[in-house]
């Protein structure tokens, strides 16, 4: 399972992330911050878009 840090730096770099709020209510704040917990493809605290594995080891690699 992803850390909260993880899912925030992801969520930073991933193309496909889309926030469930606006822009200006997903940065007020830790719990509605720019993570994968906020972003619509991001369900049942998995990817469904399957790219959270790929972004990841991305920013490992940097």
């Amino acid at each position: 399972m992803a850390s909260e840090e993880q899912k925030m730096m992801v969520a930073q770099h991933c193309p496909g992330y889309n926030a469930i709020r606006g822009s200006f209510e997903a940065t007020v704040g830790a719990q509605n911050s720019e993570s994968c917990n906020n972003c619509r493809y991001f369900r049942n605290d998995k990817c469904q878009k399957h790219i959270f594995d790929d972004v990841l080891t991305s920013l490992d690699q940097t």
